[in-house]
């Protein structure tokens, strides 16, 4: 075992050992524990708003509610499992269905609607004073009848099967579709990902997190208050998060205990409670927003390189047999597009285009700035519905797929590289893998992935960060996802803006080779020069409407594509 994980281990058990060592004013067993409940609850909101990028102002509902239908139950005589099972698994499924409706509002709209639902569970719980216990609160005898230290032992066992449980969820493709929905939600979908689907699940499990935390909390304390729900704690809990470190695996348990603790030496004087909460969270936006864990991190790598020394050489990386479509016989027509229309109001975008692309051919779609070539990529790869005409792809009628269901048919890249900048380029790739083939396994992805990097001339990028890297490699790369699986259909969005002569030179190459696998390519693009050295054929529009089919060398010949593309032909 490495040194520096025997140093964490024993870290983590001088932390548990901590309150009984009176080395710290409050700091004691008491409010350990509760830190430890608190902290449960606080994996879910990391995992939906630090993770998830979802800001949600309702997670103290979401502890509150399981702990009120548990006691109202007890207080009616109903078996003790049974009050328990009911107020977990009640608060999961409510959380669900609001999920479902919650997470189809975009931003600010997502936010608001989780705060008005923690205002609509405190004010429940004071309307009904009989059976809440109104402003009093809702007592819970049994809790008291266990001892403090075995309290805590529950509190630490708890929280180690939920930091388990979160490092597990981001991890692989989980992690890193919930990192691509957070990023950019259209290139979500476009690479194969059921972005409704995957907000509404991590909305759903982390206030699984809460829903455990809160009941829990609520025996040890012994009872549960409407200021539980209410808002005021769900603001205190965004802070902890982000005091900590938003996204952090220990984020909350730093931000909770530093809280918790600040909360417990200020009360002698609560004048300057709110004072001091301000300045942390000021300061916490303003010079830490990586927080006490992002901070702490950066040392620990320090030292863990001091105690491990250099990492050791990764093994060469397994090497996936079949691709996703490597034994797929492709010849024929591969998309056809027939009489398609796009009325945005009263603006034509498209009128009546019609044209087909064969497998292994690269075809072009020209025409100068508003001509309707980014409306016609959107209705092919599922963004927009036509108003009229017909797609079909191998003879699949496209109308009914949505648009995450297109992604093993068509692959496509974008004019700006919507990648995700804190993932690597392998990762970014296997983001598509994920989708369109989950019968691989982690190391098969990683091998396909790093396959096509290589196979593309980017081997030498797949451990770094996107972030890190120039506009010409990433939109190499935004290609090499598309491409990735072998699609029947590549669609790339002008792949050459930006480049330089030797990237350009190597998207020829990388387009051949597309072309060779069979694929079909349809390209979008204003150098005229490079669309010419590139596609045997094309089609021109100009204010939607076609003006020129045919072959490349012959279109670029037409007076009317001139006339309406004479700037870009100059």
């Amino acid at each position: 075992m490495k040194r520096s994980r025997i140093l964490a281990l024993i870290l983590a058990v001088l932390a548990i050992a901590s309150p009984y060592a009176n080395l710290l004013a409050g700091w004691t067993p008491p409010l350990a524990t509760a830190v430890c409940f608190d902290t449960l609850a606080l994996l879910g909101l990391n995992l939906i708003f630090g993770v998830g990028g979802m800001l949600a102002f309702g997670q103290a509902a979401f502890m509150a509610l399981p702990a009120y239908g548990a006691g109202i139950l007890d207080n009616l005589g109903v078996p003790f499992a049974f009050d328990l099972a009911a107020g977990i698994f009640g608060t999961i499924a409510l959380a669900w269905l609001m999920a479902r409706v919650f997470v189809r509002l975009p931003g600010v709209f997502f936010a608001v609607g989780t705060l008005g639902f923690g205002y609509v569970i405190e004010g429940i719980t004071r309307a009904f004073p009989a059976i809440t216990g109104g402003a009093s609160g809702l007592a819970f005898a049994r809790g008291r009848q266990i001892d403090g230290e075995v309290w805590y032992g529950i509190a630490v066992i708890a929280l180690v099967c939920g930091i388990a449980v979160y490092a597990r969820l981001v991890r692989g493709g989980f992690w890193r579709r919930l990192r691509t929905v957070c990023h950019d939600e259209l290139a979500a979908a476009v690479v194969g990902i059921d972005v409704a689907h995957v907000k509404a699940l991590v909305f759903t499990i982390g206030c699984s997190f809460a829903a455990i935390a809160g009941i829990l909390h609520a025996y040890y304390v012994g009872v549960v208050i409407p200021e539980d729900a209410g808002i005021d704690r769900s603001l205190e809990q965004v802070g902890m998060v982000m005091v900590g470190g938003q996204g952090y695996l220990l984020g909350p348990l730093l931000g909770t205990a530093f809280i918790q603790w600040l909360s417990i030496v200020t009360g002698y004087a609560q004048q300057y409670e709110l004072l001091i909460y301000g300045t942390a969270f000021l300061a916490a936006v303003l010079f830490a927003r990586q927080g006490i864990a992002g901070w702490l991190l950066r040392l620990w790598r320090t030292l863990a390189g001091w105690l491990d020394g250099p990492p050791a050489k990764a093994p060469p990386s397994l090497r996936a047999t079949i691709t996703a479509n490597e034994s797929t016989e492709r010849h024929g027509d591969c998309l056809k597009v027939s009489h398609v229309t796009k009325m945005f109001g009263g603006l034509r975008a498209l009128d009546d285009v019609s044209f087909v692309v064969g497998f292994g051919e690269i075809f072009a779609v020209v025409g100068p700035n508003g001509a309707g070539k980014s409306t016609l990529f959107n209705i092919v790869s599922g963004i927009e519905q036509a108003s009229a005409g017909d797609l079909h792809l191998a003879g699949r009628d496209l109308a009914p797929l949505p648009i995450e269901k297109r992604a093993s048919l068509i692959g496509r890249s974008f004019q700006v590289a919507r990648l995700v900048p804190d993932l690597t380029a392998l990762e970014n790739v296997m983001v598509r893998l994920d989708q369109i083939d989950p019968t691989l396994d982690e190391a098969e992805r990683a091998a396909v992935a790093l396959e096509q990097l290589e196979g593309f001339g980017l081997g030498q990028l797949a451990g770094r960060p996107v972030r890190d890297l120039p506009l010409g490699q990433r939109k190499l790369i935004d290609l090499t996802r598309a491409a990735v699986g072998d699609p029947p259909l590549v669609l790339l969005d002008e792949p050459a803006v930006g480049l330089t002569e030797d990237e350009l030179a190597h998207l020829a190459q990388v387009m051949n080779q597309l072309r060779a696998r069979g694929s079909a390519v349809i390209i979008v693009e204003h150098n005229i020069e490079f669309v010419a050295s590139i596609a045997e054929r094309g089609i021109v529009l100009d204010h939607g409407q076609t003006i020129a089919l045919g072959r490349t060398v012959d279109i670029l010949r037409d007076p009317r594509v001139h006339e309406a593309y004479y700037g870009a032909l100059a």
